[in-house]
């Protein structure tokens, strides 16, 4: 019992502290950015709105938007989720909060807070979600912390892995391990250069961005803190930046509409971040190269898998060679199934991350 009531409250502690060290750090920014343009663009003292703002984005950072008299924003700052996600995965970690009756006392308590963050919400700011939906992506946010926490100190996790390492032979491991390494490389490889795009955009189109500074007549300091402020979506900026290189484009409600042939958005309100995003490419073989990325990474990706030892280790001469040329059509085979699942793992997670960087603005 004693030891229980000792997961108990390492669950709630966990909870706790980790909400507590994420919007007190939240809410000293956007105090301090506040007061900087409350001193620079003059007019009421804005830093009154702290609380009520820094609640509305801890709630936005699990998915859940608000509105007020003159937009709605319902794009989740990801950023600020991953941030969140990995702060209470460590709390956890610190707490060693690794039970299931740690997991369900802190999911009460978070849930708890988060529902006190809705409810106290002013009317300036409304909340999109419904009550019930607010605390299912709060319970979802924190779910997913736990497991990442959680899953690689389980011993049965770790006794699954054993038993299902003797159950099949050393190369379906292999296929296997090699699919989902390649899968995450292959991700890795397209955000870095979404990355590099949305650096790209930024270093092309600072000036504009710049025009709309002097244009909303902000100070340094806010134009500083402001663009702080915005990194928060830097990895949904990344993820639209793949959308736009590889041909798909994206669009901001009803007001833009950005692709590789066009770039409209003449009907977006005066933010200096839209200053940056792009103009449509003139080129046309810039645009097939574009194009081309990825079919150019899978390949490579694919090449290097097949040849490295760390991978499947197929030479082509090998083939030459006939009491080798078993084992290396069989290592093809293993390989072919190993893109399989690469490919289809791929495609889910590129699906997940498309879906939580999408959201309302307007």
């Amino acid at each position: 019992m004693k030891d229980r009531i000792r997961q108990w409250v390492r669950g709630a502690a966990a909870a706790l502290v980790s909400m507590t060290i994420y919007a007190i750090a939240l809410g000293c920014y956007i105090a301090l950015m506040l007061l900087v343009i409350s001193m620079e663009e003059g007019g009421d003292n804005l830093t009154a709105g702290t609380t009520n703002l820094t609640q509305a984005i801890v709630l936005l950072s699990e998915g859940s938007g608000f509105s007020t008299d003159s937009f709605t924003l319902t794009i989740t700052p990801l950023l600020l989720t991953v941030l969140l996600i990995w702060l209470i995965a460590t709390c956890i970690a610190r707490f060693k909060a690794f039970a299931v009756h740690s997991y369900v006392v802190g999911l009460v308590v978070w849930l708890a807070i988060n529902a006190v963050f809705a409810s106290s919400v002013q009317v300036s700011l409304s909340l999109v979600d419904e009550q019930w939906m607010i605390l299912l992506k709060s319970a979802a946010t924190f779910t997913v912390a736990y497991l990442g926490a959680a899953l690689p100190q389980s011993s049965r996790v770790k006794a699954a892995i054993a038993w299902m390492r003797e159950q099949v032979s050393e190369q379906v491991v292999r296929c296997l391990k090699s699919g989902v390494i390649l899968a995450f490389a292959i991700l890795a490889i397209n955000l870095l250069i979404g990355l590099i795009t949305v650096i790209t955009w930024t270093v092309r189109n600072h000036a504009a961005m710049v025009s709309l500074f002097e244009l909303s007549g902000m100070e340094n300091g806010s134009r500083i803190l402001t663009t702080l402020a915005m990194l928060i979506w830097l990895p949904n900026l990344m993820l639209w930046a793949i959308s736009w290189l590889f041909g798909a484009g994206f669009s901001i409600g009803e007001l833009a509409n950005f692709t590789l042939w066009m770039g409209q958005s003449n009907g977006l309100p005066a933010v200096p971040a839209f200053g940056i995003l792009p103009e449509p490419i003139a080129d046309n073989l810039w645009r097939t190269v574009m194009l081309e990325i990825p079919l150019g990474i899978a390949c490579i990706a694919g090449l290097l898998m097949i040849i490295l030892p760390q991978g499947f280790a197929c030479r082509p001469l090998n083939i030459r060679d006939a009491s080798k040329r078993g084992s290396v059509l069989a290592s093809l085979i293993y390989a072919a199934g190993s893109f399989c699942l690469s490919a289809m793992l791929t495609s889910l997670i590129a699906t997940l991350l498309f879906a939580i960087s999408n959201g309302s603005l307007g």
